[in-house]
């Protein structure tokens, strides 16, 4: 009973304790539930990371919903490596080369997000772009992106195929820009330039609740003109990983050079061992009757000629009817 006594006794010491060194908050039970301040802390792995993150103020963008998710950000890359280490809302992979499967194939194995795949509209049209844009449906594609110079006939003609959203190029407001939105394009990229911000200011005045993306732009200043402009979404353009490779080395060198300084160390040389040369090493002794040689007048004498041969078929051979000689 009065160990029972003290035990219970020592509780609230214990608690408050507990509370003390910042487990739980202060006036709160041990065993509450506290929610985060600013919701549940982000989980991440020990050595998996998202490296390339979009700029903070792209997350200011409205958005749009796209089978339920979210898009705020999208990355314009067909890196694998890039597309696999970043933290955007949908991947962007438009390329300057004629669309193929493949390729879409192999962005859609690492991508963790929606793709956007480009399917023509330049070089390749009419048909052959509409069947691409099925294609990339059927292997798991978010949407299909059409460049500019893709008529309305054209956008339409590729709606009228896949179920997924058709993302039509645009690089001015006009008529044709109008008509690819009545064909059926249910989201418009804007690649005006330096007058994304104006293009996209004409656009929104003439469709208010259509999604509209583009470019970020060189700078925050310009990502906030496009945001305040209309745009739903910005489109952010990583670095290259060559350049990302420099600085991780520019990096690897400096913090080499700082410990050896730190450790008083000079320059370091390298000491290289010297690799023996096998032809300049002295031949083995060979024990008298371990290897016999021939002489090479003998080899010569022994060798057999053509009139020395002797067939073992000589005769006539029935099934040939002929003599061997």
């Amino acid at each position: 009973m009065e160990d029972k006594s003290i035990e219970k006794d020592l509780a609230p010491e214990r608690e408050s304790r507990l509370m003390g060194h910042g487990i739980f908050e202060v006036g709160h039970s041990p065993y509450e539930v506290i929610p985060a301040a600013d919701g549940p802390a982000p989980i991440e792995g020990r050595l998996r990371k998202a490296p390339l993150r979009v700029p903070d103020n792209y997350e200011e963008c409205s958005g749009f919903t796209l089978f339920g998710r979210r898009i705020r950000t999208l990355l314009y890359s067909t890196d694998v490596a890039v597309i696999r280490n970043s933290n955007a809302d949908a991947i962007f992979a438009v390329y300057p080369f004629t669309a193929q499967p493949a390729i879409t194939a192999a962005l859609l194995t690492v991508a963790e997000a929606p793709l956007f795949v480009g399917v023509g509209g330049g070089t390749t049209t009419g048909r052959r772009a509409a069947e691409l844009a099925a294609v990339s449906e059927m292997q798991g594609a978010a949407g299909v992106v059409l460049n500019s110079p893709a008529t309305p006939e054209m956008v339409g003609q590729v709606v009228s195929t896949v179920d997924i959203p058709v993302v039509a190029t645009i690089t001015r407001f006009d008529n044709e820009a109008a008509e690819k939105v009545q064909a059926g394009a249910r989201i418009i990229n804007v690649a005006a330039g330096r007058r994304t911000a104006e293009v996209i200011a004409e656009l929104r005045a003439a469709f208010p609740s259509l999604p509209i993306i583009a470019t970020g732009g060189r700078d925050d200043d310009a990502a906030a003109a496009t945001i305040a402009a209309g745009a739903n979404a910005l489109i952010w353009a990583p670095p290259s990983v060559v350049e990302l490779q420099r600085d991780m080395m520019v990096r690897y060198r400096e913090k080499a050079e700082a410990a050896a300084a730190a450790a008083g160390e000079e320059r370091p040389v390298a000491t290289v061992v010297p690799v023996p040369d096998i032809t300049d090493m002295p031949v083995a002794d060979v024990p008298t009757g371990v290897v016999e040689s021939v002489p090479p007048e003998v080899e010569k004498a022994v060798q057999i000629g053509e009139e020395d041969f002797v067939s073992p078929y000589r005769g006539r051979l029935p099934f040939f009817g002929r003599r061997i000689r």
